[in-house]
């Protein structure tokens, strides 16, 4: 099975197209930033969403991305209500939908986040 494409702006917060500028492709455009949660979800889901939302790394979830959010943060309120009874299938899912959120240390390797160029020459002291 070939690897999934990796999305535009993860590919620019990397540096990719700095490397090979005739690479950059164009994505389909996102709802924009991730907004509030809907108004039909509470209580344990509620606050699983908030959690979610607030520790993945800047700039990877949009308001495109609100059906995955919903099912990841209903996954991780049925985990956390039962953990012994959670089925190992939607344990599976929930970690697959976590890694696509840059939220397991090998996924979080990947969307790098914008770096600062390096301040002033560092050769001018020789």
């Amino acid at each position: 099975m070939a690897r999934p494409r990796k999305p535009t702006n993860v590919l620019e917060l990397t540096g990719a197209f700095k490397k090979d500028p005739q690479r950059r492709r164009q994505d389909a455009e996102s709802a924009g930033e991730l907004t509030a949660p809907p108004p039909h979800i509470n209580g344990a889901v509620l606050h699983a969403w908030n959690e979610i939302a607030q520790y993945a790394p800047r700039d990877v979830l949009t308001d495109s991305d609100r059906i995955s959010l919903e099912i990841a943060a209903n996954l991780l309120a049925q985990f956390r209500a039962d953990p012994a009874e959670f089925p190992g299938a939607k344990l599976v899912r929930l970690e697959a939908l976590l890694g696509k959120f840059g939220m397991t240390p090998a996924d979080r390797s990947k969307v790098g986040g914008k770096k600062e160029a390096p301040k002033g020459n560092p050769f001018a002291d020789l």
